[in-house]
């Protein structure tokens, strides 16, 4: 197991925010994905057993999508659990970890907020010009606003995990539930 591995831990466990983003966000995430699957159900019937499909599936899951993935992300980043490859792992002593962590953290945060200032503008862009779904002529606007708001906020869990990282220092190669 790796240094890396052994570094996800949940960011300031029993707090407040992590109540609002277990509550909250994977609430959200929950019930946008049973609505998925309700949908894509009474989809399927509705085409194959009484040729009359949902007007509009397409778009409504599209926009479903984007909003449950970006209603997790600040959940996976609650808990550094993203996926991550371990290539500098071997390179950087163990007494050294915590000071990779902290790069990384922040050099995340620092790549998010980038993101969600794009998508903001995105966001505005859409406003300005009116986009909307071509079928059901839904505005997107809101969606990218909802994105942008997520990223910002798992750019803010990194910059937490950060300070979380820096403070607590040298992290060990091996959990102490790990050895034996």
């Amino acid at each position: 197991m790796s240094v890396s591995q052994t570094r996800s831990r949940v960011l300031v466990s029993g707090s407040v925010m992590q109540f609002v983003l277990q509550r909250i966000l994977g609430g959200l995430a929950a019930t946008l994905l049973f609505l998925l699957m309700l949908l894509t159900l009474v989809d399927v019937v509705g085409r194959y057993g009484f040729n009359a499909p949902v007007n509009g599936s397409y778009e409504i899951t599209e926009l479903l999508l984007a909003a449950i993935i970006f209603s997790a992300l600040p959940l996976v980043s609650a808990k550094d659990a993203h996926i991550t490859v371990d290539l500098i792992d071997s390179f950087v002593p163990n007494f050294l970890a915590w000071l990779r962590d902290v790069a990384i953290a922040v050099a995340t945060s620092i790549i998010l907020a980038g993101i969600s200032y794009k998508v903001w503008h995105k966001a505005l862009e859409s406003v300005r010009y009116g986009d909307q779904t071509a079928m059901l002529l839904l505005p997107t606007a809101p969606v990218f606003f909802y994105i942008s708001i997520a990223i910002g906020l798992s750019s803010f869990i990194a910059l937490l995990l950060a300070w979380q990282y820096a403070r607590a220092g040298v992290t060990p190669s091996i959990p102490s539930s790990e050895k034996a």
